[in-house]
């Protein structure tokens, strides 16, 4: 089996979402030539064939559009996960760089202004994604390449579970909606405790949106099936309610770290079964 892994490049963000994982001690990013050795090392390993781009926000890494840019000339096909809020910032985001992306994955958790604030899911100036710039982010993209996929992911939590986003999903060039429910994450002084909602509230949210995509995945529990590299270069494992490092991907080959990593195998093949 080839795989996917999830380069969380930085961990910068102009949100602050109260339930993101993505805490990982460190705000000084990797250099460019570092990223690269990271890219070598899995392109080397001969079982990855996709990196999906996550962070923070990964169009804030002052090197995003050449870590892009070397990996696709690489050869792997490639993905990236966003809050979408800056993409349409060409200083950022050139768009040329979507004709380079298989996947444009956007975290969408609301369209009701007042949720998405309340999550933290805006900037400081509580500016948020709006139906309307999520509409003209996905027409750009699609306008600059047709072939792109466009997947949402939508995490449910107390703030959320009770929302109706269908008109997403019937207005929206949609081809795969990914809902997850919050994986709790105590790390310091961070605790998303407070926003897990209960199995039956994730359920009832799934059976609303399931008939208004062509391929809706509904995520229970993310433990050990993602293949996760922090922004200091670092394989982490999840088991737990915090991180463990298994190995750096600057310093070892990738192959030797990863048979450190107790991963779900089945559970990652049935997330890309569809």
């Amino acid at each position: 089996m080839a795989y996917k892994v999830n380069l969380h490049i930085t961990q910068k963000c102009n949100y602050a979402c109260k339930y993101c994982f993505a805490h990982f001690d460190n705000n000084n990013d990797l250099s460019l030539d570092q990223w690269k050795h990271i890219i070598d090392n899995l392109k080397n390993s001969g079982i990855v064939d996709a990196i999906n781009f996550a962070g923070g926000e990964p169009v804030l890494h002052k090197d995003f559009p050449a870590i892009v840019s070397y990996a696709y000339n690489q050869g792997f096909r490639l993905s990236l996960i966003t809050n979408g809020s800056l993409m349409l910032n060409p200083n950022l985001m050139p768009p040329e760089l979507f004709k380079r992306v298989d996947t444009l994955g956007i975290s969408v958790d609301s369209i009701n202004p007042q949720t998405l604030i309340a999550l933290g899911a805006c900037n400081k100036s509580q500016e948020v994604l709006t139906f309307d710039k999520l509409t003209q982010l996905i027409a750009l993209a699609l306008s600059v390449n047709p072939n792109i996929r466009i997947k949402l992911n939508t995490v449910i939590t107390k703030l959320n579970e009770k929302e109706d986003l269908t008109i997403i999903g019937k207005q929206l060039n949609i081809a795969r909606w990914k809902f997850l429910r919050m994986k709790l994450f105590i790390h310091n002084n961070f605790n998303n405790s407070p926003l897990l909602s209960n199995q039956g509230e994730f359920d009832n949210f799934v059976a609303r949106h399931t008939k208004v995509s062509r391929d809706v995945v509904p995520e229970n529990d993310l433990t050990r099936s993602y293949i996760m590299i922090d922004n200091q270069g670092q394989l982490l494992d999840d088991e737990t309610e915090n991180y463990n490092v298994v190995g750096s991907l600057l310093t070892e080959d990738f192959t030797k770290v990863f048979a450190r990593y107790s991963f779900d195998e089945s559970t990652y093949a049935s997330r890309y079964a569809s």
